[in-house]
């Protein structure tokens, strides 16, 4: 009697014909567990990825700042730096020896030597072709050479990183017709 109310028992829970059964319903939510899980990682990989983009950009954004804010101090050198060039291009004769006008061109010497170590060049002129990129033509003198070379630098033009900061003025060539 009892073995038959177990077996009755067991029908009336028995599911119908074509239902999904117990291990069908926890198949299916593994498989859903899973794509969560699937998604969940590849957002967490697109974070990660978002995070490192935007501190490289964070990265590039400070190192223009320092740039320009290094090219702004520069600016305010140049024409100290100018003035030691003259000072040397126009040392009298009688003061080439002198222990004073030495020191002054020791000093112009230091100061070309510090700018190249933070990657300051000079903007190339004499013998090379104009380029209104890089130089500023304030006069020009008709030539044997092609248009455009130029012959004379008035002011000392600089670059930092490739990148100008201060055009040379120039001459340029105007080929005699």
């Amino acid at each position: 009697m009892e073995e038959e109310a177990q077996e009755k028992k067991e029908e009336a829970y028995a599911p119908p014909e074509g239902a999904p059964t117990e291990s069908d319903l926890l198949r299916d939510q593994l498989a859903q567990s899973e794509k969560e899980k699937n998604e969940f990682l590849d957002l967490s990989r697109r974070m990660k990825a978002d995070l490192a983009n935007s501190k490289k950009d964070q990265e590039k954004m400070m190192t223009g700042y320092a740039q320009f804010a290094t090219a702004e101090a520069l600016l305010k050198f140049f024409p100290v730096i100018d003035s030691f060039d003259l000072a040397a291009k126009h040392l009298p004769k009688d003061l080439e020896g002198n222990a004073w006008a030495k020191g002054i061109i020791s000093i112009k010497q230091q100061l070309d030597g510090a700018l190249k170590e933070i990657g300051v060049t000079l903007v190339p002129t004499v013998g090379t072709h104009f380029s209104p990129d890089m130089h500023e033509a304030i006069a020009h003198e008709e030539s044997e050479n092609d248009d455009g070379i130029i012959l004379e630098e008035y002011q000392k033009g600089y670059m930092l990183s490739g990148k100008v900061i201060r055009p040379a003025t120039v001459k340029i060539s105007q080929k005699k017709q």
